[in-house]
Formats: structure tokens, sequence, C-alpha cells
């Protein structure tokens, strides 16, 4: 009898033993999905374009899609480097440095649009009636390979003037001193963004070309990432993505909420300015931001250095047709 019951009670530590191994190894598990689940992110801060990323954050997107997002806040460039050495996972920034690094033999994707349009006005002092006029003036620029500067050559081609020979380029350190220079009367002409062209407006200047009404195709902001990312954390970036489409939803349907955001992001306060500089941003959304073959010609025609690499190799766009495949942008725009 004594035997039966030390088997009995031997038996049932081991099945405690067994289901107390079991749970920390589930535990184990739990902890090593959420950290393979957690994303360095790169984002440039206070644009317009960001706005779908940060109402992601805001609105807490990226825990809702069952990702954690680890901001980190930097120039353009420098996230493109970041994102090549691994000390970032992803990078909402310029689709066009990406393409320029790729040429150079970076090994970095464009898993999505963002912003697949130029989204700029061409601003001039009243003098200068038509693109034409632009020969031999002083023009406001920002350092090759930013997306101000790719906007500024894309505008140059349309016009058909070469920015070695026709113009002069006046390049800024910072974006922000752009539409000061304009502004203050430094240079003649500028590529502008709301809500710096209403104050272009008060001021008597003249719009030469509305870019973000003609939808230039351009790869203006994407998602980026490397390929040994996106080999390894696939699902991750899928979540990541969902969020960020969720972002642009928010974006295109809560104008209120979009607003606010920008508010505390641009720091306005100013009606008409908010105003407008949502009209402009929500104009370049679109709910499914596949990278078009146009968009990346775009780019490739005016890019300074030639490369043996083949552009359109740069994008992979798998992960977004998989969440095209499964209906979620229809279930997403389904409800209230």
């Amino acid at each position: 009898m004594e035997k039966r019951l030390l088997v009995s009670s031997v038996g049932k530590a081991e099945s405690k033993l067994v289901r107390l191994l079991a749970a920390l190894a589930l535990i184990a598990l739990i902890a090593r999905s959420a950290a393979a689940d957690t994303l360095r992110l790169g984002y440039s801060g206070a644009t317009a374009s960001q706005l779908a990323g940060a109402l992601a954050v805001e609105q807490k997107l990226f825990e809702l899609y069952g990702v954690t997002v680890e901001l980190n806040q930097s120039a353009g460039l420098t996230m493109i480097r970041a994102v090549e050495s691994g000390s970032l996972d992803v990078a909402i920034v310029g689709g066009g440095q990406a393409l320029a690094a790729y040429a150079k033999g970076a090994d970095v994707r464009i898993v999505s649009g963002l912003v697949n349009t130029v989204p700029f006005q061409l601003w001039a002092k009243p003098d200068i009636a038509q693109l034409g006029d632009l020969k031999g003036r002083l023009i406001a620029d920002t350092p090759p390979g930013t997306s101000l500067n790719l906007g500024t050559r894309i505008m140059l081609a349309r016009a058909g003037l070469n920015p070695a020979r026709d113009v002069k380029l006046v390049a800024f350190g910072r974006l922000q001193l752009v539409p000061r220079s304009l502004l203050g009367g430094v240079v003649d002409a500028a590529l502008l963004s709301a809500p710096e062209t209403l104050e272009a407006r008060k001021l008597g200047l003249h719009m030469l070309l509305d870019m973000a009404a003609e939808r230039i195709p351009c790869l203006f902001t994407s998602v980026v990432t490397s390929r040994a990312v996106l080999e390894k954390s696939p699902a991750a970036l899928e979540r990541f993505l969902k969020a960020l489409l969720h972002g642009v939803k928010l974006a295109l349907t809560n104008p209120d909420m979009a607003k606010k955001s920008l508010g505390r992001t641009l720091r306005l306060t100013d009606r008409d300015a908010l105003d407008e500089t949502y009209r402009q941003s929500a104009a370049a959304y679109e709910p499914m931001p596949f990278v078009k073959r146009d968009a990346l010609e775009t780019v490739a025609k005016i890019a300074a250095e030639k490369s043996v690499r083949d552009p359109y190799d740069v994008v992979d766009m798998s992960i977004l047709e998989r969440i095209d495949k499964e209906g979620f942008i229809k279930t997403l725009y389904a409800k209230p």
C-alpha cells in the first residue's frame, strides 16, 4: 500500500515538474518571439510626409498589430547607412536615397512606398512668369541625395534646364532653410510645401508649377529595410506595414485626428495653415502604396551615377502583395 502511495506521489511530482518545464519553455518561447518582433525604426521627424507613421505611433497601432517599435530620429542618408550596417531594422526615408545606396552596392530593399509622387510646388519671385525664366536664376536646394534635391532635379528636367549650366543651385544644409531663403529674398525660386506655400502666396510670390497636383511618379518617401532583415523577420515587417497602412487610413479618413497630429509635430496652431498642410499631406497618400515602375524610372533617369546593378531589384513588394491578397485593405476600410 505504501509502495503504491509512493509511486503515486512520485508520479504526481513528475507530472508537476513536466507542467512546470512546459510552462517555462512557453515563457521562453514567448520572450524570444517578443524579442524577434522588436524593430528599430528610423524616421526623419517633423515633416508632413511622416504623418502616417506619426499616427501609427500616437494611436499605438504598432502595439495593436503585435510589433514593438524603437524610434530613432535621424537624417535620411544616415538612416540608410544605419539600415545597411544593421543599426536600424527599418526606416521611413527617401526612396531615392535607398536607390542611390543600392546602386553603390548597399544591400537595402524598398518594401513599401508611402509617398509615391513629388509633393512640392515650385514658387518664384513675381518677375519669373514661366519655367524658362528660371535660366540663370538662383534656386534653393539641399545636399545631393536628399528628397528636396531629388524633387528639384525632377523639376529642372521637366523644364528642360540643365542643373549644372542653366541655373545656380544654392544648397542649404537644413530643409527648414529652403523656404526662409525664398521668403526672405535670398533666392529666386524654391520648391515648397504647406504651410510655407500659404506664406509665399501672402507675400505675392508666384507658383510656377504644382508638382503635387500633377502627381509626378517618384520614390519620395518609402519603407526601407535590409535584405537580411527581410529574410530574417518577414512576419515582424508584415505587422509593421499593417500598422503603417492603418496610419494611412487614419490620415485619409480622420481629418481631425490627423490635423491634431500635424499641429503637434509641426507646431502649427493657425487653422488655415493646418487645413492646407493636411490637404496636401492626405492628397499624397494612397490606401495601398505599391511602388510602381514609373516611380523608379523617374529617379533612375536623373541618377548622378550609373550602376551595373538593375535599379528595379531594389524593390521587393512581396510582403505588401501578401497583405493585399489577404484582403487586409478592404477589411480595414470597411471598419468605421
